[in-house]
């Protein structure tokens, strides 16, 4: 009896962030896209923490490569096209800034394309998972870089590296402001 009230509590709290996902989704588009001011602890902060997590992130790819075929390969080049779409994303912020105040805004566009991106990766995920259950793998192979699990890896890396070079951007840029 524990065991089946166990199990029926893990599908509610499951279905739960199943149908929160969507409002999740939007507040993660809406907080990305808002006007903020930097604090200056923080901006150097993310300067140096998120670039050490990027490293920690290929680092672990390597690691990872042992199990998972092309993990590290693509991981890499998600990191390589993140900080190109992180430059990229820093081109395209409006920055305002008066004497002793310093604004910024990320551009819509490139925080919805990311926030999709991951989305379809989500459900990519979900298909591939569902096609290796079934065991037919000729419909994974089919669909080439995008029907093997690295490609998650591919897709982390590229959030991770676009958050890297945005977050020394941001220092760079701004720090004279601050």
């Amino acid at each position: 009896m524990p065991l089946l009230l166990l199990a029926v509590v893990l599908l509610l709290v499951f279905a739960l962030l199943l149908l929160l996902w969507p409002l999740a989704l939007w507040n993660r588009y809406r907080v990305g896209t808002s006007r903020r001011r930097p604090l200056r602890w923080l901006t150097r902060l993310n300067a140096w923490l998120i670039p050490a997590s990027a490293l920690l992130f290929l680092a672990g790819m390597g690691i990872a490569q042992l199990f998972v075929v092309h993990a590290f390969p693509y991981a890499a080049l998600g990191v390589l096209g993140g900080l190109v779409l992180g430059g990229l994303g820093w081109a395209l912020t409006r920055v305002e800034h008066r004497p002793g105040q310093v604004w910024y805004t990320p551009n819509r566009w490139l925080v919805l394309a990311l926030t999709l991106v991951v989305v379809a990766r989500v459900f990519a995920g979900i298909w591939q998972a569902w096609e290796r259950m079934r065991g037919d793998h000729a419909a994974l192979a089919a669909w080439g870089p995008l029907g093997e699990p690295a490609g998650l890896f591919a897709v982390a890396g590229l959030v991770v590296g676009y958050h890297a070079m945005y977050a020394v951007l941001l220092q760079w840029r701004l720090g004279r402001w601050l």
